[in-house]
């Protein structure tokens, strides 16, 4: 199974070094590496040397449209991903990797051979670990989303916005394919998650977020009042809820914010239940 990554860069140059490192002594190697530079003002493109990795690279270029509040991470991904078929369009995988990931040199094996020996999964990914800011271990984070071609297939008629890698999940079990999380494959990243433009836009964001991707109100109550212990915290919390307040409906389809929320109220059912197994199922990072 051939493999495609995109990582899109802004203003990342203490970063994509790391990667490229990690990459090349990873012990799968991508068959193509495609970094968009995203309207950088820094010299992280630069850092990126093609001749110089054990495999093929290409760094494009494009401006920083909207920039994260506006989903151009996703939108720079996407282009990567468009520029990447047009190379190579028989890709059977396709990733998006940020470049603030520590990717351990087993990841990218064991991950594309996971998806390999199952054509029914049209995501995989592992947990993130390490980080302040726990997250649910039942979802494949953001930062390294590994798509099946059928997967990736699955994704083209929602819209690249922020909430891309929440409505992503659900429009691929729509399709009829599974994720898989796997939590054997612990990774970690060199920066809170949202925090890359500050961490209170990054709670802004979040609050837009859970809007247009269809959080059932009282989840994101709950939701938002769990930010409140979190740096920078009161302050998170109450610009989560204006991003959420603010934000409008959004872009995603009314099938797929309806299936979110029913998810959210089959985990909070789930959890009054049961909340020691559910607490353990949901946030435990044991195999």
């Amino acid at each position: 199974m051939n493999l495609v990554i995109v990582t899109p860069i802004h203003n990342e140059a203490s970063n994509i070094g790391v990667l490229a490192r990690q990459l090349a002594e990873s012990n799968r190697h991508p068959d193509l590496w495609v970094v968009v530079d995203d309207g950088s003002t820094d010299d992280g493109a630069s850092l990126v040397h093609p001749g110089s990795l054990p495999f093929e690279t290409r760094v494009v270029s494009r401006s920083n449209q909207g920039k994260l509040i506006g989903g151009s991470a996703f939108t720079a991904w996407q282009h990567g991903v468009d520029a990447a078929l047009e190379q190579m369009p028989d890709a059977a995988s396709i990733m998006k990797l940020d470049a603030d990931v520590n990717l351990p040199p087993d990841y990218l094996g064991r991950a594309v051979a996971l998806l390999a020996s199952d054509p029914g999964v049209g995501l995989v990914g592992g947990i993130l670990m390490g980080n302040q800011d726990r997250e649910q271990t039942i979802h494949v984070p953001g930062p390294v989303k590994l798509y099946s071609r059928a997967g990736y297939d699955a994704l083209a008629a929602v819209p690249r916005a922020v909430g891309f890698d929440v409505v992503d999940e659900l429009a691929i079990k729509q399709a009829g394919l599974s994720v898989a999380v796997r939590k054997d494959l612990p990774f970690t990243v060199r920066r809170a998650i949202g925090a890359s433009q500050g961490l209170v836009h990054g709670r802004r964001r979040n609050g837009r977020v859970c809007r247009w991707t269809g959080y059932w109100t009282p989840y994101f109550a709950l939701h938002a009042l769990r930010y409140i212990f979190r740096k920078p915290y009161l302050v998170g919390s109450v610009a989560m809820v204006y991003g959420y307040a603010r934000a409008g409906d959004g872009p995603y389809d009314a099938s797929i914010r309806e299936a979110h929320a029913r998810e959210q109220r089959d985990k909070l059912r789930e959890a009054s239940r049961r909340p020691i197994s559910w607490v353990r199922a949901t946030y435990g990072t044991a195999t």
